[in-house]
C-alpha cells in the first residue's frame, strides 16, 4: 500500500491553529478568566505576557502535533491515501467531518485521561481540567478537520 505524500502546507497551516485558538479561547471574555482562576493567577502575576521565544517553542510543539494529527487522519501507515471513498461502506475519508471524528476520538481517548490524571496528582480542580481539556479538544478537532479535508 502506498504511503500518503506529505503535504507540508496544510501541516504548517494546522500548526497555527493552537496559536490562533489560544488567542481566542484564553481571552478573558471566553475562558481566560476561568483559566486564571483555576491556576491562581492574577493580571499582575502573569505580567506583560509571553516572550517571543515562548511563541517559537509553542509553534514548534504545534508543528509536531500537526504531524501526528496528519499521520492519524490521512492513514499514514494504514489506509490507501488515494482511496477517497471506502468501497465497503461508501464513507469518504477526505472530509472535514472525518478529521473532526479523529479529533473527538483523540480528545476522549488521549487528552481526557491525560488531563484528569494530571488533575488528580497535581491536586488541580475540575475547572482547571475542563478549561485545558476544552482548549486542546477544540484545537485537535479543528486540526484534524483541516488536515483531513486538505490533503
Amino acid at each position: 500500500m502506498k504511503e500518503p505524500d506529505f503535504n507540508f502546507i496544510p501541516v504548517l497551516i494546522a500548526s497555527l491553529i493552537p496559536m490562533i485558538m489560544g488567542f481566542i479561547y484564553y481571552h478573558p471574555s471566553i475562558a481566560g478568566s476561568a483559566w486564571m482562576k483555576a491556576n491562581g493567577f492574577t493580571k499582575e502575576s502573569i505580567g506583560k505576557g509571553p516572550k517571543p521565544i515562548m511563541f517559537l517553542v509553542a509553534f514548534i510543539m504545534s508543528f509536531l502535533l500537526s504531524i501526528f494529527m496528519w499521520s492519524n487522519v490521512t492513514g499514514a501507515g494504514g489506509m490507501d491515501p488515494n482511496q477517497v471513498v471506502d468501497p465497503n461502506d461508501g464513507h469518504s475519508y477526505v472530509t472535514f467531518g472525518h478529521g473532526v471524528a479523529h479529533g473527538i476520538i483523540f480528545s476522549i481517548t488521549a487528552l481526557l485521561p491525560i488531563f484528569v490524571t494530571m488533575s488528580i496528582f497535581e491536586k488541580r480542580g475540575w475547572l482547571w481540567t475542563f478549561v485545558n481539556l476544552g482548549y486542546w479538544g477544540i484545537t485537535v478537532i479543528l486540526m484534524g478537520g483541516l488536515l483531513s479535508a486538505w490533503r
